[in-house]
């Protein structure tokens, strides 16, 4: 039991420590929490909505907003209900890496380690991730547990982990679609270079297999006949479009996540994965340093080329990645260290490996907690992040305005959308998103906006009385045109 209150205590600060503190981030996050706040504000729970209307940008399969959903409902519309599936999600994935790790390498102390690794890996925690409400934490989640299975049905045969393989998969793909098995093909490929290729000739791995596909055409039917044209959608943003072309301007290197992984997301864990593939593939075959590192070598690979072909590529689609890289750093540094120990003829002592373990995640956990709070203290910038502040703070400066309109500047950015989403459900507020080519509000209408760009254009057309003030951010009344 101590071991994992320690790994639980170690992950607070990493996933935990303010999570709320951000505002709402631009186009993913908020959109995924308009999502999730449409399903209740709608009642619907088949076709996701934005701002009343059927959403065809986000066309994601709905488990994870109906995750933000439940969490709105038990906690409120902020932004800690936002991210806490997310950061709960990340929870779960540094516990399973613990736990498998500490199978693997016959050790707890390297199941710490390797949940030392994931805590410290700025590729993992990091915004759009393990500290933000998208998509990508609890995608992670499943595909790590499928992959984990997966091994364990390799090595032993049992028919359940077949079956753990096939749900944990199909809740990836019902998490984030065709993301969720990308895994695919590599764990094939693993059960080839680990010499277990013949547990393919078993019926259970195709019929789990056949769970995942079952369940995603089950969904993407009854959303395409819920309201058609989701399956157009789903094929222009979610698979042909970005398999294609470097969609909405992201125009990136095929080495980027080669790239981005060295220079900062795993640099520190690098050499030490490196050198457990290095020691692991030269172990006596069929022992479990020989397949692990053939596993996560087959798995790993060809997860970062396919993603690295596909021609849109963004900075976080490599996060189901981590989690195995984890664990065979921490596998690299265990066998290392036991090797020397052999070498010199060292025994140590238990109270000596942990002390080790603990030492060597120092500089990198002590690194992350530095990186978070720069995450979360950062100056803002982006002048539409900042109506969360405002709108949040109307019930106490204003408590009797329940009605008014948000201006932005007219920059797409769904987290004016969010927040006014929020004050709808939280405070009951009625108001609508406006830029400033859009309807004109009318004299005696309450405004609020956030920077100059948002708020000059209504002062240049209208007399204004000047209600609030939080920060940039303003509530006018419009008292008449000039």
């Amino acid at each position: 039991m101590l071991p994992w209150l320690v790994v639980l205590a170690l992950s607070y600060l990493p996933l935990f420590w303010l999570l709320g503190h951000m505002p709402v981030q631009s186009w993913d996050e908020a959109r995924t929490g308009v999502n999730g706040l449409g399903i209740l504000q709608h009642q619907d729970w088949v076709v996701m909505r934005h701002v009343k209307e059927p959403d065809l940008w986000n066309c994601k399969p709905p488990l994870h907003a109906w995750t933000l959903a439940a969490s709105f409902y038990l906690l409120g519309a902020n932004e800690w209900a936002l991210r806490l599936p997310s950061a709960l999600a990340a929870l779960a994935t540094v516990l399973l890496v613990f736990r498998a790790a500490w199978w693997w390498l016959g050790s707890w102390r390297g199941g710490l380690l390797a949940a030392l690794v994931l805590l410290t890996t700025q590729g993992y925690v990091t915004t759009h991730i393990a500290r933000s409400g998208d998509f990508d934490a609890p995608l992670t989640l499943w595909t790590t547990l499928g992959a984990l299975s997966w091994l364990r049905y390799l090595i032993g045969g049992r028919p359940a982990y077949a079956w753990l393989t096939g749900g944990a998969f199909t809740l990836a793909v019902l998490t984030k679609g065709i993301a969720g098995a990308v895994f695919g093909p590599g764990l094939l490929l693993a059960a080839v270079l680990t010499g277990y290729g013949h547990r393919l000739r078993n019926w259970q791995p195709w019929a789990a297999g056949a769970l995942a596909l079952v369940a995603a055409a089950v969904w993407y039917a009854v959303r395409e006949a819920a309201e058609p044209g989701y399956l157009d959608a789903v094929w222009q943003y979610e698979i042909g479009g970005p398999a294609t072309a470097q969609l909405e301007g992201h125009r990136t290197s095929v080495f980027m996540y080669l790239n981005t992984l060295t220079e900062y997301k795993f640099t520190v864990w690098l050499l030490p994965a490196l050198a457990g593939w290095l020691l692991g593939w030269w172990q006596p075959r069929g022992s479990r340093e020989w397949v692990l590192s053939r596993a996560t070598a087959a798995i790993a690979g060809s997860f970062l080329l396919l993603i690295s072909l596909v021609q849109t590529r963004l900075l976080w689609y490599d996060a189901p990645v981590y989690p195995l890289l984890a664990i065979q750093a921490a596998a690299g540094l265990v066998w290392l260290g036991r090797t020397i120990a052999a070498h010199w003829n060292r025994p140590t002592t238990p109270t000596t490996r942990t002390l080790a373990v603990l030492a060597v995640a120092l500089f990198p956990y002590l690194s992350q907690w530095r990186y978070i709070d720069s995450l979360a203290n950062s100056p803002v910038k982006d002048m539409n992040l900042l109506y969360g502040y405002l709108i949040h703070d109307l019930p106490r400066q204003l408590p009797n305005l329940h009605k008014y309109v948000v201006m932005t500047d007219g920059v797409f950015n769904d987290s004016p959308v969010f927040y006014a989403a929020a004050a709808q459900h939280q405070f009951g507020h009625q108001s609508r998103v406006r830029t400033p080519w859009g309807i004109w509000p009318d004299p005696g209408e309450i405004i609020v906006a956030c920077g100059a760009k948002a708020r000059k254009p209504w002062q240049k057309r209208f007399v204004t009385q000047e209600l609030a003030r939080t920060d940039s951010c303003v509530t006018l009344r419009l008292v008449e045109r000039r």
